[in-house]
């Protein structure tokens, strides 16, 4: 048996940890889900780490000490030493300063100063990686091995991995589009038989798409690491106007050269490596579009015509580079099929840009393209390409990777809670009863969906047929009254609502409906473009969810719910029954299905 944990490291954000044995994933979770912080930003992966331990001991009878390598996500070859240097002082800094964690022999003074100042000054940061893992295998009560393996590679690669090993191709064009890895932004790699050749590599200080839109929307008023999410929702409020027509005098689109897209600089291509100077562009460069620092206006206020603008101008640059940038992959790789990850491939409405041009004919992205999805491609990457095994190489059907919790550990739970709850196991049609009836529900269900995307298991449920829950459900969740909200269906009714779709498990890829009527019948799943961004379900994938929207359809004749992510304004999905206790609480839901139990607040 092989077994290799992938985990992010040094810290930045959306920090996860993954199992992978004998080339199977077989658990994979975010540490934000139990600190409760969205996005994890500066948080170890501690907790996600214990979790993968526990699972691989409880289910699988493997012990820490049996785990062959661990593989992260960054590669510090690549990395200049002063960011090197910086991230060995952070990982000193959270780890000891922030957590309390000790780090080495620190009852030996001498030797620990100079082994730590050793670390630091060599920009050693993996050292601090080895002290995460020992830390939480002996916080664990286990044997930790005297020679943990820590593997890094490269941020792309991982990316790339990711997007194939659980495509299902033997070969594909593989896009990674992000950010920014070590030094880079977009890599296009061809990938045949598990041989990653890079095509083309784009500097982040000309080739960022992720910082362009990050920075951008920024000044309207995003947090960081939500406005891309949000600037999405926002464009189609928008129109052409001259926040376009300026953003594109510093965006080169062009198919035919030797680059698909380049983001300029009084005209020039910048080629650098350090954050300040990548920080310096995107800045200068938003804030020129713009016209200033940042637009005054209030996202849950009356909607900006400039800031619905400035969001379709960026939204409607980035459809044009990836598209471009789809394109030259096609041409310069030969491959009929794609596939991709990076952060810019959670963009469902750039990824429909692809889908609807039939550049290939098969097209796969990984549904945690974000940072969260890179210690999976990390481990599958260590597995076959440094430990010499082979990665079973299906399709990614379904995500529910998270942790287990048992039916009576529920059921505890539930008591415990003192709301009115009955036991109805699969029966669900009473759970689509209520939902007919204009009820908003929370649901529950066994392992949690790694990703941003809620699909089945985490899910927030009403009636699509009612218009004004498109409002209602927004405030109960504390959101923006103008985000859209997303439908689940079942897979043999997607060419009933869709134009040309395909079927699409996770939420990344958006259609267009297939005329006014089709977005008349469910109008709280179509958003003022006519689009939406769809899960669609097979009883394969998930029983109950999918005998839920049957249920559903037997009643009102519409074979789509809305589906929203199960969390409140600020936060993650919820990951425990504690966690979906406390929202359901908080939140304005008429009643929670919860693993079997139908909860009720009056």
């Amino acid at each position: 048996m092989t077994v290799v944990i992938g985990f992010n490291w040094p810290i930045e954000h959306d920090h996860a940890a993954a199992a992978v044995v004998d080339g199977k994933l077989v658990f994979a979770s975010e540490e934000e889900r139990y600190t409760r912080h969205k996005h994890s930003i500066r948080e170890p992966p501690i907790n996600a780490l214990r979790q993968t331990f526990l699972y691989l001991k409880n289910r699988l009878g493997i012990k820490p000490k049996d785990v062959d390598a661990f593989a992260v996500n960054w590669d510090p070859k690549l990395f200049p030493w002063k960011r090197r240097f910086h991230a060995a002082l952070h990982s000193l800094y959270i780890l000891r300063g922030v957590y309390d964690i000790p780090l080495l022999n620190e009852s030996d003074y001498y030797s620990y100063y100079v082994t730590l100042l050793t670390h630091i000054l060599s920009g050693d940061y993996l050292a601090f990686a080895r002290t995460l893992v020992r830390h939480v295998i002996l916080s664990l009560g286990e044997e930790a091995p005297s020679n943990i393996r820590v593997i890094p590679v490269r941020h792309h690669l991982a990316h790339a991995a990711s997007a194939y090993y659980f495509s299902g191709f033997s070969s594909a064009a593989v896009l990674s589009v992000d950010g920014s890895g070590e030094y880079e932004s977009t890599v296009i790699w061809k990938v045949r038989d598990g041989s990653f050749e890079p095509i083309l590599s784009m500097y982040t200080s000309y080739g960022s798409l992720g910082f362009l839109y990050e920075w951008t929307t920024h000044r309207l008023g995003f947090a960081g690491l939500e406005g891309p999410g949000k600037g999405m929702g926002l464009a189609p409020y928008g129109e052409r106007s001259k926040y376009y027509d300026k953003l594109r005098e510093f965006v080169k689109v062009d198919p035919e050269g030797d680059e698909p897209y380049a983001i300029l600089v009084n005209g020039k291509k910048v080629k650098a490596k350090g954050w300040a100077e990548w920080d310096s562009i995107y800045t200068y460069i938003a804030e020129n579009v713009i016209g200033g620092r940042s637009l005054n206006w209030n996202p849950r206020g009356e909607l900006s015509k400039d800031a619905a603008n400035v969001a379709w101008a960026v939204q409607r640059v980035t459809e044009e580079a990836v598209l471009a940038t789809a394109k030259w992959a096609r041409d310069h790789t030969g491959e009929d099929k794609v596939a991709l990850a990076g952060g810019v491939a959670l963009n469902a409405k750039a990824n429909m840009e692809i889908h609807y041009a039939r550049i290939f004919n098969e097209m796969f992205i990984f549904p945690a393209a974000n940072d969260a999805g890179t210690p999976i491609g990390a481990a599958a990457y260590v597995y076959e390409h440094v430990l010499g095994g082979k990665m079973r190489h299906g399709r990614l059907t379904d995500v529910y990777l998270g942790p287990e919790y048992s039916d009576d550990e529920v059921k505890k739970v539930v008591q415990r809670s003192k709301f009115k709850a009955e036991y109805v196991g699969d029966d669900v049609g009473v759970v689509a009863d209520l939902v007919a009836k204009g009820e908003v529900v929370a649901w529950y269900q066994g392992r949690a969906e790694l990703g941003p995307r809620a699909l089945g298991n985490r899910s927030i449920v009403a009636d699509p047929t009612r218009p004004e829950y498109w409002r209602v459900v927004n405030d109960i969740k504390g959101r923006e009254w103008w985000r859209p909200l997303a439908p689940s269906l079942l897979d043999e009714d997607k060419e009933v609502y869709f134009r040309d779709p395909v079927s699409h498990e996770f939420m990344i890829l958006m259609f267009r409906y297939k005329d006014e009527e089709a977005c008349r019948r469910v109008p709280v799943t179509c958003h003022v473009d006519m689009t939406a961004r769809p899960q669609t379900v097979t009883r394969g994938q998930n029983r109950t969810w999918y005998d839920l929207i049957k249920a559903f359809k037997e009643i009102k004749g519409e074979g789509l719910i809305m589906n929203t992510s199960f969390n409140l304004a600020g936060e993650p999905l919820v990951e425990t029954p504690q966690d979906a206790i406390r929202s359901f609480f908080v939140g304005g839901f008429d009643a929670m299905y919860m693993q079997g139990w139908l909860i009720r607040k009056r």
